[in-house]
């Protein structure tokens, strides 16, 4: 090898060194605290941060996994070319969710009974990936919780048309007065606002200014903490 081939080498393995140091250094950890953190040995990633041995796209794979495992976001092709999304701070949903492990979006493909299963098939026509991410880890977290895409508006127009809502299973006697998603006995879906529960069982509901109030039996109701506009139906 020509000594210029040599020197052009050198240069692209330095360039790489900088940009680990560039990611390494939004973890606020040092060599040795990013080895007590990570298992790569400080030794190793000295000799890639000087450029003396040139990151390889094995080794690129595995410095982004450990990254993110302490909050850096960083992208392989970035580390070895420069081009894409440089790295950055990831925010508090993608932390829990590396935490957690490895995420998939919730099946329900093997319950047909479950309440969100005729839904789920939905979401990928409804929504952008950052609301499904959204929604899928909160069901994720919230086993039992339920989820609707709300059909009239709803409420002075405060939940609309297209809109997704979720929230957490509750007894349906301390939900009254309250915005709740609720599964009827007969497996449909509403959106509504419970009056009052009787002791056979049945709710005095409210749906919307367009209907008088309904008698409905719930089986299952969770109040409206997570909703998220759809713009594209509005």
């Amino acid at each position: 090898m020509r000594h210029s081939d040599s020197a052009i080498v050198h240069t692209v393995a330095q360039l790489k060194g900088r940009r680990l140091r560039m990611a390494r250094a939004l973890t606020g950890f040092s060599r040795q605290e990013l080895f007590e953190k990570i298992g790569i040995a400080t030794s190793t990633i000295d000799t890639w941060e000087s450029g003396r041995v040139e990151l390889s796209q094995k080794s690129a794979e595995r410095v982004c996994s450990a990254l993110k495992k302490v909050g850096v976001a960083c992208s392989i092709e970035w580390l070895l070319t420069g081009g894409g999304t440089p790295p950055r701070l990831m925010d508090t949903l993608e932390k829990t969710m590396t935490e957690l492990g490895s995420f998939r979006y919730p099946d329900f493909s093997t319950n047909s009974n479950s309440t969100s299963f005729y839904k789920l098939k939905k979401l990928p026509s409804l929504m952008d990936e950052s609301i499904k991410r959204e929604l899928s880890f909160f069901l994720t977290i919230h086993p039992g919780s339920i989820f609707h895409i709300v059909e009239k508006d709803f409420s002075n127009a405060r939940f609309k048309r297209g809109d997704c809502v979720a929230g957490i299973e509750e007894n349906v006697q301390s939900l009254i007065g309250k915005n709740v998603i609720a599964v009827l006995v007969d497996s449909s879906v509403i959106l509504c606002r419970i009056l009052n529960c009787s002791e056979d069982g049945f709710s005095n509901v409210y749906i919307n200014s367009d209907e008088q109030n309904k008698k409905v039996q719930i089986i299952s109701a969770a109040e409206i903490i997570w909703h998220r506009m759809l713009k594209r139906f509005h």
